[in-house]
């Protein structure tokens, strides 16, 4: 509640959540200091919201696949010796 008080009026706020918006009220826990939270939070801002798939798992496949090699040094296909 500190920091969003002191940025209110004065500049720009940047917050990024996993959690969907109906639920951080519940996160906060105490109703009152959601609702003040939320209140400066929400006047005057521009929501995104990301739906696709996640970059993380589609990374950790990535990164799990086996790589192709050229054989007698074990190093990658046109990688210099």
């Amino acid at each position: 509640m500190e920091i969003v008080e002191d940025r209110h009026g004065r500049g720009s706020i940047l917050i990024t959540s996993q959690l969907p918006v109906p639920t951080w009220h519940e996160v906060i826990g105490e109703p009152t200091l959601g609702d003040a939270i939320l209140d400066r939070i929400v006047h005057n801002a521009y929501r995104l919201e990301l739906d696709g798939p996640s970059m993380r798992k589609l990374k950790a496949v990535e990164t799990s696949e086996p790589t192709t090699t050229n054989g007698a040094d074990d190093k990658p296909k046109g990688a210099k010796k």
